[in-house]
């Protein structure tokens, strides 16, 4: 049975979407690795809707840095905020 072919249009689009996840991974890695822990710590600790207001605050940075239609930025600093969550959140120890 011949293998049908695969459109090279969502090819290209498959490609580029994660080419674009690539790129936003690198983006959060390099943000978290600038950051002091101290800020790592407090935004590790923040409320879900604190960090809404700062990814508002961010998006309207970007746009004004990068005139790019192609970033996508939107939830980057919820993407920051879910790994330190999991890596720099203070808890109580016994």
């Amino acid at each position: 049975m011949a293998k049908a072919s695969r459109d090279p249009y969502l090819e290209s689009r498959e490609v580029k979407r994660q080419s674009l996840i690539d790129t936003l991974y690198q983006i959060v890695d390099e943000i978290i690795s600038e950051m002091p822990l101290k800020e790592r710590i407090s935004l590790a600790n923040m409320k879900r809707e604190d960090v809404e207001v700062l990814q508002s605050v961010f998006d309207l940075y970007v746009r004004d840095k990068i005139e790019s239609e192609d970033m996508e930025n939107e939830n980057i600093m919820n993407k920051i905020w879910n790994r330190l969550r999991e890596t720099h959140r203070l808890r109580v120890l016994k």
